[in-house]
């Protein structure tokens, strides 16, 4: 037995929670069918309006965390055992597992996060590490760009030669951040779709305010040569 997938295409049927004669099931068997439930019912929500699937959450969802807790309180676990350990955590996490019941917009987990995170791993070690915190810093920061401009299906390349284009405007206000973010209209009008990158010449150059209003000039290629393999 093993967690579904929310995002996965694959059709599946509803899952079953044992209910009679739980000795034939192992605890871990019993917990991991409480979870698929509740991600069974995740997938049913996912297409709905975030108040559409608030709604869903408490009339569907809430009934399967109350019986959770209770089958939980009813376990017999031997001390210091990974049983216990797993019970425990649970048990003191119990408001916050269910924090993402209040807000239709929020995921039931962050599993998605997580293999977005694994790129990040992966390229860390491709590059060998970091030679610094602030080379980690800024790391993370392209990453976290990258892997936003994904999920919001923009083209990686094109987004941040807009964030770069743009930016410096707003480097003492929030004035038209908004419009910089990856799931606005501006955004989505000017970085969605495939862009041919070999039209943009070595003659292009982009204006870059680092700290102390240092500013730097290069070349457009030069951005192209640097963030393409990220994302090839």
């Amino acid at each position: 037995m093993k967690l579904l997938d929310i995002h996965s295409p694959i059709a599946i049927k509803e899952p079953a929670i044992p209910q009679d004669d739980l000795e034939k099931y192992i605890p871990a068997e019993i917990g991991v069918a409480y979870c698929n439930k509740l991600f069974y019912l995740e997938r049913e929500f996912k297409d709905l309006s975030p108040e559409e699937r608030k709604a869903k959450r408490f009339e569907q969802e809430v009934p399967v965390w109350d019986n959770f807790w209770k089958w939980l309180d009813s376990l017999n676990t031997t001390k210091s055992s990974k049983l216990s350990k797993a019970v425990n955590y649970a048990q003191n996490h119990r408001d916050s597992l269910c924090t993402y019941l209040q807000d239709g917009r929020c995921e039931l987990s962050n599993n998605a996060a997580e293999r977005m995170a694994k790129s990040y791993a992966i390229g860390r070690k491709a590059s060998l590490f970091h030679a610094s915190v602030a080379g980690a810093n800024a790391s993370a920061i392209i990453y976290s760009l990258v892997e936003t401009a994904k999920v919001n299906n923009l083209n990686v390349f094109q987004y941040i030669y807009t964030l770069l284009l743009y930016m410096p405007g707003h480097k003492n206000g929030s004035d038209g951040m908004e419009q910089l973010l990856p799931w606005s209209d501006f955004i989505k009008e000017h970085c969605s779709g495939l862009i041919d990158v070999e039209t943009v010449t070595e003659t292009v150059y982009i204006t870059v305010y680092c700290r102390k209003l240092v500013c730097t000039r290069f070349p457009f290629s030069a951005l192209r040569d640097l963030v393409l393999p990220m994302f090839a």
